[in-house]
């Protein structure tokens, strides 16, 4: 086992399934074509276990992979737990092949795939993705609905800590959108900070389109309030994002709730600048 190969295991154990071109840009395999040698081999293995959904239309999707009965023990014997058995591994992927929660994954991980991506394309920002947690265990740490927590790291060792609100594309109404941002703890309330979770994080919103973002901002600031609210909030656009190599990392940003008193659209690194150098305020009354 190599230490890229670990670098797999951990993801697969944290998401339970990456698709092959996913892993070739998290794990760092140079290329597809080496990627999909060395997972073969892994496979072959034990190590993981692979599947393809198939297409409405006909034909398939690209191998998604997980941890198979090897990989699975590995994972079990680092963290001192007992290793799932083969038929709790087969009913979770009849649930995520048969049901919402395959798109929804998708989603999430094209995501993080693009950010990381985006760092490293020719004359990109450069950085680091240090921690990605998933929805599960954000729920668990802050009993908030997100698609996800991740820590990342910029070349001059700065750190912004993040969770992720994807509406792209629209999955769910505004409202339940809303709530999803709500459900958030706020940070002037006095409580506890989960463990392996920074104590200033920005909440990063990610919409389909202009049209949609201007109208959860509206549906936001109704709700918090423009400046007022104890949270960090970013509304940023796949619209704007398509036209620049930058991707996530550039300037798609728009500041919400403390960091609204910068104005215009903020990249990655301008909002973590403002989230340390904002003070909270109390929050509304009408805040949960």
């Amino acid at each position: 086992m190599t230490a890229r190969d670990r670098q797999v295991l951990a993801l697969l154990a944290e998401h339970f399934t990456v698709t092959t071109s996913q892993l070739a840009v998290l794990v760092g395999f140079g290329s597809l074509t080496t990627a999909r040698h060395r997972l073969a081999t892994l496979h072959a293995r034990g190590v993981l276990h692979r599947a393809r959904p198939f297409r409405p239309g006909g034909g398939s999707f690209e191998w998604q992979w997980m941890l198979g009965p090897v990989g699975a023990r590995i994972v079990a014997a680092e963290h001192g737990v007992t290793p799932l058995r083969p038929a709790k591994i087969a009913a979770r992927w009849r649930r995520l092949f048969h049901g919402w929660r395959w798109e929804e994954l998708a989603a999430q991980h094209a995501w993080f795939c693009a950010l990381v991506a985006a760092a490293r394309a020719h004359n990109g920002p450069g950085g680091e993705l240090m921690a990605w947690r998933s929805p599960w265990r954000v729920s668990r740490a802050w009993q908030a609905t997100t698609d996800g927590h991740g820590l990342w790291r910029f070349p001059d060792g700065a750190l912004l800590s993040f969770l992720l609100l994807l509406d792209d594309p629209p999955r769910i109404g505004l409202g339940e959108l809303r709530d999803r941002l709500t459900s958030i703890p706020d940070p002037t309330l006095p409580l506890p900070v989960p463990d392996g979770f920074p104590d200033k994080t920005v909440t990063l919103i990610w919409c389909a389109t202009l049209t949609r973002e201007q109208r959860l901002r509206h549906a936001i600031t109704t709700q918090l309030g423009n400046d007022t609210s104890g949270l960090a909030v970013a509304l940023g656009c796949a619209d704007y994002a398509h036209h620049i190599t930058s991707g996530p990392l550039g300037r798609v940003w728009l500041p919400l709730g403390v960091l609204n008193r910068r104005p215009g659209r903020l990249t990655l690194r301008e909002i973590t600048t403002a989230l340390h150098t904002t003070h909270p305020q109390s929050h509304p009354s009408g805040r949960p």
